[in-house]
């Protein structure tokens, strides 16, 4: 839910690469930190001996022992370098000028302690790091329990829904990933499909379960819902605000006769555009006080006849494909009862075993009997 900043990603990446290192890449890793102890040392003989400033080539290695094995790391390669460039090579290749034993010895001394107070600090930087992540985990579980608890809330508000919401948060989510949209994407995508009505409970239960039309005045108040539940999300944290811009314009059309902005295209946020084809292919198949639920076959030309209409011409295909591939669902798709994500949906094995069975007896399905309350 959180942005992330480019500016600091790739730095730490880079460095969590080579940070303690397991099985064949820890041995990679010393074999390149030997492969430029010893590049090092012949840098320093080729330029001219130890008296040259190339002789600092050899903080290299050192740096990269301390980043992957830390102090002890850092102490070894600092000592392995000390002795490299040791008593034997000469200050001045040339001259032959031999180092002393205290400017060897000091060389040493400053190579370890470089690498030691190198490991110190990757170590301190891995607890702070490891805090940090701490921390952020804690903050996610508690957003994502706020989120739980008000999806609760509209179940609560409007038990005919009973699994509705789950169900747009599941599609949704597949949809999301069959369009190769990156993570945080198709979490948002989830948890707009498990919020988007979310704004239902500010509205009066006359209109929300009215069996009949509405009135335009009443039909002016259940669009409100739209943005009760996207300022509901915002007043609880900034971090909402991708799963708070799809809540508001799942009501939003391609053609941008939807509500409440009237966006269009592509101005309307990709995951709304999801949720908002997810929504009505579930909300068809579904039973509705104001009507019967219409066969998946007839829902889906439903959305086509919409298509760069009401929405989106590049989601529908895929709803279509996953439909008849068995990872869509609908309402009587058998063994599916989503537990609400906090945050995986269903274990793997759980989520595989319904795929199967749905994919087993799609062709068998052709009507539908849950459903929930409220106008696609």
């Amino acid at each position: 839910m959180r942005a992330a900043d480019s500016s600091i990603s790739f730095p730490l990446s880079v460095v969590d690469a080579w940070r303690g290192p397991r099985g064949f890449r820890r041995v990679a890793v010393v074999g390149l930190i030997a492969m430029l102890l010893i590049g090092g040392v012949l840098m320093v003989v080729l330029s001219g001996g130890s008296r040259t400033p190339v002789v600092h080539a050899m903080y290299l290695p050192i740096l990269l022992g301390a980043i992957s094995f830390k102090v002890p790391g850092g102490i070894i390669t600092g000592l392995a370098a000390g002795f490299l460039v040791g008593p034997w090579m000469p200050l001045d290749v040339g001259s032959g000028e031999a180092q002393s034993t205290v400017s060897w010895l000091s060389r040493l001394g400053i190579f370890m302690a470089v690498g030691g107070l190198a490991g110190l600090l990757q170590t301190l930087l891995q607890h702070r790091m490891d805090e940090i992540e701490n921390l952020a985990n804690k903050i996610a579980t508690v957003h994502a329990k706020t989120l739980s608890t008000f999806a609760s809330t509209v179940d609560l508000r409007d038990k005919p829904t009973g699994g509705h919401s789950n169900r747009v948060a599941h599609n949704s989510r597949a949809v999301a990933r069959s369009m190769s949209l990156d993570e945080h994407t198709v979490r948002a995508a989830y948890w707009v499909g498990i919020l988007h009505d979310l704004g239902k409970i500010a509205i009066p239960e006359g209109i929300l379960r009215k069996p009949g039309p509405l009135t335009e005045e009443e039909a002016i108040v259940m669009r409100r819902h739209a943005v009760i539940g996207a300022e509901l999300l915002e007043s609880v944290s900034a971090d909402f605000k991708p799963i708070s811009d799809g809540v508001k314009a799942h009501h939003e059309r391609w053609d941008g006769t939807g509500y409440p902005q009237g966006l269009a295209a592509e101005a309307i946020p990709l995951v709304a555009r999801i949720v908002s084809v997810v929504d009505v292919f579930e909300a068809l198949t579904c039973v509705r006080p104001y009507r019967q639920p219409s066969s998946a076959a007839e829902a889906l030309e439903y959305l086509r006849a919409c298509s760069g209409g009401a929405f989106d011409p590049a989601v529908i295909p895929v709803v279509e494909e996953l439909y008849w591939k068995g990872e869509v669902f609908t309402a009587r798709d058998p063994r599916f009862s989503p537990r609400l994500e906090e945050p995986p949906l269903m274990d793997p094995d759980q989520e595989e075993d319904a795929l199967t069975v749905v994919r087993e007896l799609r062709p068998q399905l052709a009507t539908y009997h849950l459903g929930s309350s409220g106008r696609p």
